[in-house]
């Protein structure tokens, strides 16, 4: 059993461990073979029972089938199925998923974002798949990126074969199919990527014999397709299956595979909770075997009752024992598990300490109280007047009240009644033999002169504390005469004990009934016990108000008990008072001054704090009520009021100055009005540090909202913004100019202080307003939220969603860049409230329209890529592929292509002018055109082919768009081994480099008709006359010259003559802008593609 008690937590939770496994098992296999004998009674079953039918109908004998996961609506999946098995049946309930079956097998189609019952539908149908098939609707690619994810939830299929298709409901996907050919499948490996495939589709689709039409939009569905594969592919690589592309449209694969089943199971829910309850009734009968031997093993000896501390400890080692003893002692109340401890306690306390010390009293007073407890005990009665007797009791014995009560609810009945007899026989005894003695100290306390103004003469602090030692006899006195009362009211008592009881009621009747009664001793009553049972010295407020309200009320009703004397003891009376409240202001400010700041209200509950969700902010803003005008009002304004009656109050009627007092109420209204201002700041800091925030504003549909939300005054950011301008603006423009009218009405409590330290009556003027420090440090953007800038700038925002719509990103982004009049004089009357002591309503402000401008200038420049994503770039990545684009290209563009293209009117540089030109700007030093806004790594990649499209332009053109020469800057370089006396570069008669192979200072400069089909020679001449060369003919034959060289980073290109059997190096710097811009050299910074 100590195994079982010491381990209990651990067995129990075994144990209740293997009853969840067990009832977990026994209620999936139960399911499982369910659901192998009974048909599914869901909605899905009317569908498979269809579609066993038509099973059963084709005679489909096998049990493969195919799995498609469609990236697109009902419709569009319908259509897909329709194209690639036109002779199949489809059977469906409207909406996906969808069994289709044709002569040969069963597929399923399911959407990619819910996939709640392929499972169910496999095991219906007895399917095993034999591929997965990924379609993807190319005309809607937001759904692309999860290709990941639904293959890791369907990897318990093990599949091994993955299709990628595709589908379009465009009418042009027959052009597109005819052009790119049957071989349109493709196996994706490790040494292949997307791009090899798409570049061989994209050269069947130019080289096909389609008009220009039809080109252009197959290239266009290419492109759509390149775009859904640039999202997927870096999830294809993760998979590690036999990965195919489809590249055809609505055309179905002719991969052949096969696949496994798995398995499927459910969450249980069964009888775990009646086999937990049996588990512990268990455990509740073994306890009470143990209960019956633990009386045995438990008794309290050695027990001092006197101490109680010493009752203490062995208390708390019996009760070590019983719970060391119980399983899961900790569900039993105390009440019960201690209940034969507290009883060994109880009879010990009664024996050992109640009855001698009532057995050696002799006391009047005292053996009637004894006695009087002893009813109660007897009657096992505790109630308010049993309360007032315990504190009797413990005075005379040393017992707590608690000890007490233990006595009265625990002792053992035989005990209860040999003491009651005991009890009742000494007092019997006492009584006949007249023993019983009055003590001089009861018998003066409970008279009038108990209170007479000799007790009075120390110092206050003295006087209250003395003034409560006589109200405590009073208060014994009260309270035996009313227990009891109580007692005769209620309960038979016994002859000899009444007997005491109407002795003592006879002996102080003429001395003390006229004191209980009278108007002068009931007001010290009520004033001393108001007073001293407030315990203030032990009291911890939670904030000045609760103070405010305490010292408050205590004042006003020793002042009402002192207004409510009649009789002669007036006089008394107002000392004592004066005395009590000296005792209570000390007792609350001593226990509150010096430390913790007290705050000037109470908290208020979370769930009333008032809540903002500013637009586009992922955060909600919460601000307690208590920092708000209308607060201030309604909670603030009457504590002023009150403090000051109060301080009005103690001057007047006590002649009090509470100094303490007053510092108090400064700290605290010092701490609100620091908090109030912090927790605007710390509004308007959470807002300024929601990092999400300028992600919400991602593309045009979300900046038009943002923007008709920034210049609406009712949106729920400027609504805000409004309730930040109102709560911090607390001094009215009236205050300003008449001082003595404040805002809410609250005076300064300076000037209270000021009026309370004079003699004499004379008005102080021009008090400042309390909330001054609060309307100063946000008096510079109140100011901007009050006046017409603030005005333009939300208007600001309605001006740029205008422009927008009427002109388009494109050129709104243009203005801005040039330098917008509106925007610009927005911006500057904005930094006029960036003061740096208080900028973070000018830092969310700016950063809200900031964020507006840079979403304008991204959503421009992204237009415009896409724009030449879905044009020109397929063309300029073909003819960049060529020759002399793409030095090591053995395929040379003609010219009549690259003037198509590459001239003022030419598709790829009009087009490039269009899009990228009015984002840009043009740097006439460099001769380039730049743009900071352009960043991301697909922006510079655009901004350097802009670059080199308009050099091309430039440099093969003049401004009549007629062909102009290529000019090369030439310097011949001698031979060092001086093998040959002159060599040269040869383009015609008219340009040329000669060379007597000595050193050359400058270069020379030959134009290069690149129109033309000139030939480039070189030529050496040696010492004995003869004569050798290299030419290079057609296109470009300059460029193939270079190309042929050997070409170092100088720019010094060496050619190789062979003459009779001898290799001879001739060797001329070249350089030319032409080929910088084609990135056949660098020089400086030029960057283009």
């Amino acid at each position: 059993m100590t195994f079982i008690k010491n381990h209990q937590i651990l067995i129990i939770s075994l144990a209740i461990i293997v009853i969840i496994l067990s009832v977990m098992g026994i209620f999936f296999i139960k399911r499982w073979l369910k659901a192998l004998k009974s048909s599914n009674k869901k909605p899905i079953s009317k569908i498979v029972k269809r579609a066993k039918s038509v099973i059963k109908t084709n005679k489909i004998k096998n049990n493969l089938g195919g799995l498609y996961i469609f990236y697109g609506d009902y419709l569009a999946a319908k259509d897909y199925i329709m194209k690639i098995k036109p002779d199949a049946q489809i059977i469906d309930n409207d909406e996906l998923p969808l069994i289709v079956i044709d002569k040969n097998n069963p597929s399923l189609v399911f959407a990619n974002d819910d996939l709640s019952n392929l499972y169910k539908f496999k095991n219906k149908l007895n399917l095993q798949f034999y591929k997965l098939n990924f379609c993807i609707d190319i005309s809607n690619t937001h759904e692309n990126n999860n290709i990941n994810e639904i293959y890791k939830e369907l990897s318990k299929l093990r599949l091994k074969n993955f299709i990628i298709s595709f589908y379009t409901s465009s009418g042009h996907y027959q052009s597109y199919n005819n052009a790119i050919g049957k071989k349109s499948i493709f196996k994706l490996t490790s040494n292949e990527n997307s791009n090899n495939t798409d570049e061989a589709i994209l050269l069947k689709i130019l080289s096909h014999k389609d008009d220009v039409n039809d080109k252009y939009h197959n290239i266009k569905i290419l492109n759509q397709i390149r775009k859904t594969l640039k999202n997927i592919y870096p999830q294809l690589k993760s998979i590690d299956k036999n990965v195919f592309i489809n590249f055809s449209l609505n055309i179905p694969d002719n991969i052949i595979a096969k696949g496994d089943t798995i398995f499927f199971s459910s969450s249980p829910k069964g009888i775990i909770i009646n086999l937990i309850s049996l588990l512990f009734s268990c455990i509740f009968i073994i306890n009470i075997f143990q209960q019956i031997g633990l009386k045995d093993k438990i008794s309290i000896k050695n027990l001092d009752p006197s101490s109680e501390i010493n009752a203490h400890q062995i208390l708390k080692e019996a009760r070590k024992k019983t719970d060391d003893t119980l399983l899961l002692d900790i569900l039993y109340p105390k009440s019960i598990k201690y209940h034969f401890i507290y009883e060994q306690y109880a009879n010990a306390l009664l024996k050992n300490v109640i009855l001698p010390r009532y057995n050696d009293s002799y006391d009047l007073s005292m053996v009637t109280s004894f006695l009087v407890f002893f009813e109660y005990l007897n009657n096992k009665d505790v109630n308010q007047e049993t309360d007032g007797m315990l504190r009797i009791i413990s005075s005379f014995t040393n017992l707590s009240e608690k000890q007490l009560e233990v006595v009265i609810n625990y002792t053992n009945r035989d005990l209860k009644v040999e003491t009651i007899k005991t009890a009742i026989s000494r007092a019997n005894k006492l009584y006949t033999n007249h023993l019983l003695v009055v003590g001089e100290d009861s018998e003066s306390y409970l008279s009038t002169q108990g209170f007479n103004a000799e007790y009075l003469g120390i110092s206050n602090t003295k006087r209250a504390n003395f003034i409560n030692d006589i109200y405590i006899k009073y208060l014994y006195k009260c309270t035996i005469d009313n227990s009891i009362l109580d007692l005769k009211n209620n309960y038979i008592i016994p002859i000899k004990v009444n007997n005491i009881f109407s002795m003592y009621q006879e002996q102080f009747d003429t001395s003390s009934k006229k004191s209980c009664n009278s108007s002068y001793t009931s007001s010290v009553t009520k004033s001393v016990s108001l007073i001293f049972n407030q315990k203030e010295s032990e009291r911890k407020f939670e904030s000045f108000s609760d103070m405010l309200d305490h010292i408050y009320y205590l004042v006003k009703s020793l002042e009402k008990n002192a207004n409510d004397i009649t009789d002669e003891g007036k006089e008394q009376i107002g000392s004592m008072t004066v005395s009590l409240v000296h005792y209570v202001l000390n007792s609350v400010v001593n226990s509150t001054y010096n430390k913790d700041e007290l705050p000037l209200t109470n908290p208020v509950s979370k769930k009333l704090y008032m809540e903002f969700t500013p637009n586009f902010y992922s955060k909600k803003i919460l601000i307690s009520p208590i920092y708000s005008k209308e607060y201030i009002k309604d909670n603030i304004e009457p504590i002023n009021k009150k403090f000051d009656r109060l301080l009005n109050s103690l001057k007047s009627n006590f002649n009090i100055e509470p100094d303490f007092m007053i510092a108090i109420y400064k700290s605290s209204i010092n701490n609100y009005s620091a908090k109030y201002i912090n927790s605007y700041n710390r509004m308007i800091d959470r807002l300024n540090n929601d990092t999400e925030f300028s992600k919400n504003i991602s593309n045009k549909n979300v900046l038009n909202l943002y923007l008709l939300a920034m210049s609406s005054k009712d949106s729920s950011f400027n609504s805000l913004i409004e309730f930040y301008s109102s709560n911090t603006d607390l001094v009215s423009d009236e205050s300003e100019t008449n001082p003595t009218r404040k805002i809410n009405k609250l005076q300064q409590f300076y000037g209270k202080i000021v009026k309370l330290s004079k003699q004499n009556d004379s008005k102080e003027q021009n008090d400042v307003s309390l909330w001054t420090p609060v309307d100063n440090y946000f008096k510079e953007n109140d100011e901007y939220l009050k006046s017409k800038n603030y005005i333009d700038y939300r208007e600001i925002y309605k001006q740029l969603n205008n422009l927008i719509r009427e002109q388009g990103y494109s050129a709104t982004y243009k203005k801005i860049k040039q330098g917008y009049k509106p925007l610009q004089k927005v911006y500057s009357d904005l930094s006029e409230i960036n003061s740096p002591n208080n900028n973070k309503l000018y830092k969310l402000l700016k950063k809200h329209l900031d964020v507006a401008i840079d979403t304008i200038k991204t959503i421009a420049i992204q237009d415009a890529i896409t724009k030449l994503d879905n044009t020109v770039n397929i063309k300029y990545e073909f003819i960049n592929s060529q020759f002399p684009f793409n030095k090591d290209s053995n395929t040379i563009a003609t010219n009549e292509m690259i003037t198509k293209d590459f001239d003022s009117n030419g598709y790829i540089y009009s087009t490039f002018v269009e899009q990228l030109s009015p984002l840009l700007s043009y740097d006439k030093t460099d001769d380039k055109w730049r743009s900071e806004d352009f960043s991301t790594s697909e922006q510079i990649d655009y901004l350097n082919k802009f670059n080199k499209v308009y050099l091309l332009n430039k440099l093969l053109w003049d401004e009549k768009r007629n062909p102009q020469a290529i000019k090369f800057e030439i310097t011949p370089i001698p031979n060092k081994d001086n093998d040959y006396t002159f060599f040269s570069i040869i383009l015609d008669k008219q340009n040329y480099v000669n060379s007597l192979n000595i050193a050359y200072s400058n270069s020379m400069e030959i134009n290069y008709n690149w129109n033309s089909l000139e030939s480039t020679t070189i030529t050496i001449k040696f010492e004995d006359g003869s004569t050798d060369q290299i030419s290079y003919h057609g296109k470009w034959s300059i460029l193939k010259a270079i190309k042929d060289a050997n070409c170092d980073e100088n720019n010094i290109c060496t050619w190789e003559v062979k003459h009779n059997g001898k290799t001879y190096p001739v060797s001329f710097k070249v350089e030319s802008k032409f080929l910088q811009v084609l990135d056949w050299q660098k020089q400086g910074d030029t960057d283009v593609q």
